[in-house]
């Protein structure tokens, strides 16, 4: 089974590409998609041991079910070694912008959004780049529509 880790700052639009990217697979093979937070969401919150036994498990249930694929997005840990990395980034700008639009409650709905209804100061401090280690793939999401991001990301890790 392929993994594909989709990672990257906040608000620079893992989700929203992740999802489009499983979209595009599924029109071919069985694939899955996983969305990090939305499986480690828990009061307290997981540590890294959890999260990675709730993700081993979804990819067990995955390559058990015959998917050749698994695209995960969210915060980048080594939890699946052998999973393809990608990473996207935006400008100090642009993830400004973004942050403040998921601030007022704007794009796609993310269930347990915590973006939604902060201040604009404490979004601002939020716009920083990811500390992810090297990518095998880094896409600048400025001026992109999810569209071209998924459509380069399946042409790099899937085309024959």
């Amino acid at each position: 089974m392929t993994v594909l880790w989709i990672t990257g700052p906040r608000a620079v639009g893992k989700s929203v590409v992740g999802w489009a990217v499983f979209t595009r697979l599924t029109t071919t093979t069985k694939a899955g998609y996983v969305d990090l937070a939305q499986i480690t969401f828990a009061t307290p919150p997981l540590d890294a041991a959890r999260q990675a036994r709730r993700l081993d498990a979804v990819w067990r249930t995955h390559r058990e079910e015959g998917a050749r694929h698994l695209v995960v997005s969210g915060e980048y840990a080594d939890l699946l070694p052998e999973a393809k990395l990608c990473r996207l980034d935006a400008s100090h700008d642009e993830l400004v912008a973004r942050l403040l639009m998921r601030g007022r409650g704007e794009g796609p709905p993310i269930p347990g959004d915590d973006l939604r209804g902060r201040s604009a100061e404490d979004l601002r401090r939020l716009a920083v780049p990811a500390s992810t280690p090297d990518a095998d793939l880094v896409v600048d999401t400025d001026g992109r529509t999810v569209d071209e991001i998924a459509d380069r990301i399946v042409a790099e890790f899937f085309s024959a």
